[in-house]
């Protein structure tokens, strides 16, 4: 990922709620590497994940043109949810941000239910 101009905020930096995107992008990624997106949840599994907390640690700025990589994981698995780990850092290996997402299944009335077992078990491949 590289820091583009129209995502810096008055002070020249990268503004907060980019990283909430970058987030975002780096969980579709990880499910990409596994033959899934969120539109093949549902269609496959009977479930749509969504996002139900979110705790980002800024730790240190990012300024136009900075080239950055994410690190997704999954560090943990419930009954319904799942919490994944990701950090946002340079190549040197210095972190720019981390953040611990928890995402949840939910069926069609929008309430959680338990993970499906065959896409837990593509999750934690």
């Amino acid at each position: 990922m590289e820091a583009r101009s129209y995502e810096l905020d008055a002070y020249g930096h990268l503004n907060n709620a980019v990283y909430v995107n970058w987030l975002e992008q780096g969980r579709l990624c990880y499910l990409r590497d596994r033959g899934e997106t969120y539109a093949t949840v549902p269609e496959r599994f009977g479930v749509h994940i969504v996002v139900v907390r979110q705790d980002v640690s800024y730790q240190s700025q990012v300024r136009l043109g900075d080239r950055l990589q994410m690190i997704s994981r999954i560090e943990q698995f419930g009954t319904s949810s799942f919490t994944f780990v990701q950090s946002i850092a340079y190549s040197g290996g210095k972190i720019a941000a981390q953040a611990r997402v928890t995402m949840v299944c939910v069926g069609e009335e929008g309430t959680s239910i338990p993970i499906p077992a065959e896409l837990r078990e593509v999750l934690d491949s």
